[in-house]
């Protein structure tokens, strides 16, 4: 199989559906032309299914109490999403666990897809999905990890250090795309906050945010170490006059990174670039 890159996205929070992608998925394969995409392995991260049944139990149990239903349903779903996967961490089994369970067994499917060899990576992440990666890719870094996937035995017979692992670790993530995130969130009651450090030497870190999309932030301003590995662009996102007429302008651009035509093309571009 002649794959050349791994192209991977994952969605932010809410209740999302699991062709989030496919909106991002038609433009960038238009973008790039068939005879690239066939050197993409292209791999959609999801783990909304982890949360949602209890989330749906929840709201079940509210429903014939509470008024303002779509509007809780948003807010249980889309704050849920991020408190979840902060709580119990050091738990097997916790949504914060099985989120990083999901990530390490995907990446061994590319890994085994291309004939057990590291290929470069592309990670897209929106929203929430770009603390998961980041929290992922922190954890797998440390010598001994005292969170998540990385802190337990894996009795998998993967050797530390061995092209799998490395591969699983993200040693091979050369462009980490981060659209909307929230990140600050997460990290700005924390007096010391350090970015993951570039996991290898063609690293680099794009954060695309719109100043007017109020859970999308800029990272470079958030510590020393963000300000010298991520590079902020502001934009306008939305992808045509209509969209950007009644959603580029306000808290509902938070959902139009995905298929906006400046994102699509950066990210063509650097797929072009590394095969």
């Amino acid at each position: 199989m002649n794959k050349k890159i791994a192209l991977i996205t994952i969605h932010g929070m809410g209740d999302t559906e699991r062709d989030y992608y496919t909106g991002f998925y038609d433009q960038i394969k238009k973008t790039l032309g068939e005879d690239l995409w066939e050197k993409v392995i292209f791999k959609p991260l999801y783990y909304q299914d982890i949360l949602q049944a209890q989330q749906e139990t929840i709201l079940g149990r509210m429903r014939d109490q509470v008024d303002w239903m779509r509007m809780r349903r948003f807010l249980l779903y889309g704050f849920s999403d991020a408190a979840s996967l902060e709580y119990k961490k050091r738990v097997k089994n916790s949504p914060y666990y099985l989120t990083q369970k999901m990530i390490l067994e995907s990446m061994d499917e590319i890994f085994d897809e291309v004939g057990n060899k590291q290929i470069p990576v592309i990670v897209v992440a929106q929203s929430l999905g770009c603390q998961v990666l980041s929290s992922y890719i922190w954890d797998a870094q440390r010598i001994a990890a005292s969170v998540g996937i990385w802190s337990m035995a894996r009795n998998d017979d993967v050797k530390e250090g061995s092209p799998r692992d490395q591969f699983r670790r993200m040693k091979s993530l050369q462009s980490f795309y981060t659209l909307g995130a929230n990140i600050p969130i997460f990290v700005a009651g924390h007096k010391k906050i350090d970015a993951i450090k570039p996991t290898n030497p063609d690293f680099n870190w794009i954060n695309f945010y719109d100043k007017d999309d109020v859970l999308g932030w800029p990272l470079q301003p958030l510590s020393p170490s963000y300000e010298q590995l991520v590079e902020d662009i502001q934009i306008n996102v939305g992808r045509g006059f209509f969209s950007k007429l009644f959603k580029s302008w306000n808290p509902l651009s938070h959902g139009q990174y995905w298929e906006d035509k400046k994102v699509i093309r950066d990210i063509a571009n650097k797929v072009t670039e590394i095969i």
